[in-house]
């Protein structure tokens, strides 16, 4: 892996060491925008009523700042985005044993013009999102999934799924994939209809989903149950008796279309 590969690497990894390097580098770039002993006398003597000096500041030539802060955070940004692109595509050739078959199948996702949309889709979710590994992963796993099929035919539930990922978190998506290993839900007093739980069973199954994975830390069990809710509330999760007192959380059909797109 290259410098460059690695410092992308490490953005995307541990964003908040590229922030605090190039906070400094916009320290850097401000102090040589400060106005001249001279300049800041002129401004002061033709502007004694309508400037105030601001004591954080000092006098800086307005104008210059806010250019270097634009080209600053607009470096930053293609920064971040060159970072975002390159983590995704290099997790999709990392989930193909056959670089050379992954390659000329992108390629001929790329050159398509459902194929294409759909790519640009997933970078805007990319751009639009801080840094995140997880949320990477999983659509890195999504771009697998997609350019192995007739993506043409299957546009529109293509569009359909990666629309659903964008709404969610990164933790609700892995959630949802784990599906596999969810635990049974031990019920206290409870309303069902059918077998469907129309009561509430959200810290029941948060309770034994932490318990499960050995999550002991209240902070994350708090974001366990926010990513939960979510899924519940989206209606891509549901809760059905398996015994007495005892529940098992469920994909629903519309939670199923987007399991190939996070599970390739």
């Amino acid at each position: 892996m290259s410098k460059g590969e690695l410092i992308k690497k490490e953005i995307i990894s541990h964003p908040e060491h590229y922030f605090n390097a190039q906070s400094k580098s916009l320290d850097a770039r401000l102090k040589n925008v400060k106005l001249s002993s001279e300049e800041e006398k002129q401004i002061h003597s033709a502007h004694t009523k309508k400037f105030i000096r601001d004591k954080a500041l000092g006098f800086f030539k307005i104008g210059e700042i806010v250019s270097e802060i634009i080209n600053w955070n607009e470096s930053v940004d293609d920064d971040l985005k060159d970072a975002k692109k390159e983590y995704l595509l290099a997790q999709y050739f990392e989930q193909n044993e056959q670089n050379e078959q992954a390659l000329s199948q992108l390629k001929e996702f790329l050159s398509n013009p459902q194929g294409n949309t759909i790519f640009n889709k997933i970078l805007r979710i990319l751009d639009d999102s801080p840094p995140d590994i997880e949320l990477a992963s999983h659509l890195s796993s999504a771009l697998d999934f997609i350019v192995t099929t007739r993506f043409s035919q299957l546009f529109e539930q293509h569009k359909y799924a990666i629309s659903q990922i964008e709404k969610l978190t990164p933790q609700a998506l892995t959630i949802l994939a784990d599906n596999k290993s969810w635990p049974l839900i031990t019920l206290g007093s409870y309303s069902a209809t059918g077998t469907k739980l129309s009561s509430d069973w959200l810290i029941e199954f948060t309770d034994s989903y932490c318990q499960s994975k050995y999550i002991h830390d209240e902070g994350v069990k708090t974001r366990v149950r926010h990513s939960i809710n979510e899924l519940i509330s989206t209606r891509l999760i549901e809760a059905h008796l398996a015994g007495e007192k005892i529940a098992k959380c469920i994909v629903t059909q519309v939670g199923k279309t987007i399991l190939p797109y996070i599970n390739a």
